[in-house]
């Protein structure tokens, strides 16, 4: 007959995930984002490609008045072009919001990642806001003011409806929270 060992329990503690290294602040557990619209993305790319268009056309015009060196800037603008157009559909799928209990969550970035946690009682007003733009794209966007400017949020890229909504919920968490003070 053989020894046996006790084998060990591979279970996390309760309250604890299994593996450190799979925990993420930017994908707090039991937390469902909600991304913002996709338009977003045809908005950022419309305003950048119609600035970098008008970059390429003066070094274009420049280049063939004074100088063969011209094409350096003509090439490095559509390069920057080109990383726009390939950047900026990925960071507006990383950007998401999260209604807590107590708080609000707004996450963006991809390389430097970002996650505010704004709580519902320290929101001092919640405002709408849409451009020209957005407004033919059926976007707005929703801005939260705390007593701190560093932890302001601004949600843009949302459905007009879905950032009304959010607003109108948002203040009225706010009123909430700030009644019990």
């Amino acid at each position: 007959m053989t020894a046996s060992r006790p084998t060990e329990s591979t279970a996390p503690e309760p309250g604890r995930p299994a593996d450190p290294a799979s925990v993420s602040p930017f994908k707090p557990e039991g937390v469902e984002f909600r991304p913002v619209s996709p338009k977003l993305i045809t908005a950022r790319l419309t305003v950048n490609l119609g600035f970098d268009v008008v970059v390429i056309i003066v070094f274009l015009v420049l280049g063939a008045m004074h100088s063969h060196w011209w094409f350096l800037g003509a090439g490095a603008t559509t390069a920057t072009t080109l990383w726009e157009a390939w950047l900026i559909p990925r960071q507006v799928r990383a950007m998401g919001y999260a209604l807590g209990e107590d708080h609000l969550l707004w996450r963006k970035g991809i390389m430097f990642r970002h996650l505010s946690v704004v709580p519902y009682g320290r929101m001092q007003f919640v405002d709408t806001s849409q451009g020209p733009l957005a407004r033919h794209l059926g976007i707005a966007e929703v801005k939260l003011h705390t007593a701190s400017a560093s932890t302001d949020a601004t949600i843009n890229g949302l459905p007009v409806a879905e950032a009304e909504h959010l607003r109108q919920l948002l203040s009225e968490r706010g009123e909430e929270r700030m009644s019990g003070l």
